[in-house]
């Protein structure tokens, strides 16, 4: 159940991402509209994977520490966290080669 909730909470949030993305054009507003918008939402996608790091963490720590918490709790905190990293460095590896491909290009 609880990975279910995970699993579409992450799918709602990379929905969200394509949405604010996809809504901008080059047509409607400038270049530096549109290099905002994509900063923001790239901001925004870091800022929600330190936290989910940071959450991880802090779990870790007290059941390291032998405070009383939910073992099932901090492992799908840490397994949310891992699944928020991968996806952030599939995203990475794809820009990098898309900036390659643009290098590769005649003018």
């Amino acid at each position: 159940m609880a990975i279910q909730n995970i699993s579409s909470s992450l799918l709602q949030q990379m929905q969200g991402m394509d949405g604010s993305v996809a809504r901008r054009s080059p047509l409607e507003g400038s270049a530096k509209n549109v290099a905002d918008g994509m900063g923001n939402a790239l901001e925004s996608a870091i800022r929600n994977l330190d936290n989910s790091q940071k959450a991880a963490d802090t779990g870790i720590n007290q059941l390291v520490a032998g405070e009383p918490v939910d073992l099932h709790q901090v492992m799908l905190q840490m397994e949310e966290s891992m699944v928020k990293l991968n996806l952030a460095l599939q995203v990475r590896n794809k820009v990098i080669e898309a900036y390659q491909e643009v290098q590769r290009m005649q003018l």
